[in-house]
């Protein structure tokens, strides 16, 4: 004997249009039936041959039938169906996480470093520079493509320009550089065009160390001084304009290092590559 069922929901009542048809059942009948009719119609007036209309007749006139009056496990055909498609696209089950428990499952994001070594992507790092093809990196360089260059200018010593005294120092010896031989002291650096002079100086030690701190007088062939400052922390001298070509005079005073003289000839206006000069 079958089990009576236990209504889930008392209010759920269909209305019954015809005996046992409910409105939806009459209406999958009717609309089944009626399109196969139709198509039995066409057939016979020869609007449409029979080898298309009898099947759209068949598939018709049964899905009405099917959805209209076969119940599947006490369901209405169209329930059941519908119900069965939402089981096997939605999930059965469902996990829920707080904000810790994201967090902890969160897989971090990393990227190499420049030595192959994975860090956190968000953890900035330096990149090295080179200001030299040959030329020993210093221990601190200047990127020309983050700062301009202008502000690796010290403030500017004011001397008076009519001095032509030989300043003080001890050493006698003196480089020459002219258009021959100028390749041999230049190395290249990152946009110096962007540079606002064109006579400009690395100090350093023999060790390829910057010397900062270092006065450089620019003076010239006449012995006048032209320009006067001093190294930063990088140990660079830059000039604030483009000289003309000529003969010019660089001379170093520094407490502890000692530098040659460098007696200049400038043929290109346009050159401003740095010039390497290292200590005694």
């Amino acid at each position: 004997m079958r089990q009576h069922a236990i209504p889930q929901n008392i209010l759920d009542v269909e209305f019954k249009l015809f005996t046992k048809f409910t409105l939806k059942e009459f209406a999958y009948l009717a609309i089944g039936l009626g399109i196969g009719g139709i198509m039995i119609y066409l057939v016979v007036s020869n609007v449409i041959p029979a080898l298309l209309g009898i099947p759209i007749f068949v598939v018709s006139s049964g899905l009405g039938a099917f959805l209209g009056l076969v119940p599947i496990n006490d369901q209405d055909a169209d329930v059941f169906i519908k119900n069965y498609i939402t089981a096997i696209t939605n999930p059965t089950q469902r996990v829920w996480l707080n904000k810790e428990l994201k967090e902890k499952g969160a897989k971090p994001e990393l990227k190499p470093d420049e030595e192959g070594k994975l860090i956190p992507k968000d953890i900035k790092t330096e990149k090295k520079k080179i200001i030299g093809e040959s030329l020993p990196r210093p221990n601190k360089v200047v990127d020309f493509e983050e700062n301009d260059p202008a502000d690796m200018l010290d403030e500017e010593l004011t001397v008076d320009p009519q001095l032509t005294a030989t300043l003080p120092s001890s050493s006698s010896n003196t480089i020459i550089i002219t258009e021959d031989n100028i390749s041999k002291y230049q190395f290249k650096i990152a946009s110096a065009d962007k540079l606002p002079g064109n006579i400009n100086v690395w100090l350093s030690t023999k060790n390829s160390k910057p010397v900062p701190n270092v006065i450089v007088y620019l003076k010239s062939s006449e012995e006048k001084i032209l320009y006067a400052n001093k190294t930063g922390e990088s140990g660079y001298f830059l000039t604030n304009k483009l000289w003309e070509p000529g003969t010019y005079m660089l001379e170093f005073q520094h407490p502890t290092y000692e530098f040659p003289k460098v007696q200049l000839e400038v043929t290109d206006k346009k050159n401003k590559l740095p010039i390497k000069i290292s200590n005694l």
